[in-house]
């Protein structure tokens, strides 16, 4: 499942390319302050942006093997928590590996459940594959995005691999995108998933 290519970063890893042979270990760490509104106001908290929705499971189907369905239901528990249609959120990160069961997997569910003309990309083509720390680095960085309306490309995907559904992915030099909602998805190992709804602060 990792790349044979880590000494050449221009190369891998490749989320979604057809040319992808595996994931990229990397190394990070992040910390989200999560609190609800009201304490977040009397204590006079800087408010980043709003998790407003939130679906997980587990289908323990294989280690290295995701399952379409199970991502599926994971995004449609998060926007139904939420409380919006799929068609309310702007763009949608995606966990995005390298590997190639879990970017076929992972990007039919997600056709399945925003449709075709879903902008995505992938942050672990920038610092590969943090393990632990990726989803709270991914939302952090989704949110960010989300703030200053630029979504950053999914780097090295120059051949979409025609078995990744007809997404809309975001490549090149990034997209200006204005939108109230992100959705940042991680699918682990083993077959634990998991999506989130962020919503723009002070809309």
């Amino acid at each position: 499942a990792t790349s044979t290519r880590n000494d050449t970063p221009t190369l891998t890893p490749r989320p979604f390319d057809r040319q992808r042979d595996g994931l990229v270990v990397g190394e990070g760490a992040g910390t989200l302050v999560l609190e609800n509104y009201a304490h977040a106001r009397a204590r006079g908290a800087k408010i980043h942006a709003e998790i407003v929705g939130y679906g997980s499971n587990s289908d323990g189907q294989h280690v290295t093997r995701p399952n379409a369905d199970t991502m599926a239901i994971a995004m449609r528990l998060a926007l139904l928590d939420a409380g919006i249609p799929a068609t309310a959120v702007s763009y949608v990160n995606a966990h995005g590996t390298a590997t190639e069961h879990g970017d076929i997997a992972e990007t039919l569910a997600t056709q399945r459940v925003f449709g075709e003309r879903m902008p995505i990309s992938s942050l672990k083509s920038y610092a590969g594959h943090t393990l632990g720390a990726c989803g709270v680095l991914e939302a952090w960085i989704s949110y960010e995005m989300m703030r200053n309306d630029w979504y950053a490309p999914t780097l090295n995907l120059d051949e979409i691999d025609p078995l990744c559904g007809t997404l809309d992915y975001i490549v090149g030099a990034g997209r200006r995108l204005q939108g109230e909602y992100v959705v940042s998805n991680n699918f682990a190992f083993g077959g634990i998933n998991t999506s989130l709804v962020l919503r723009r602060w002070g809309n």
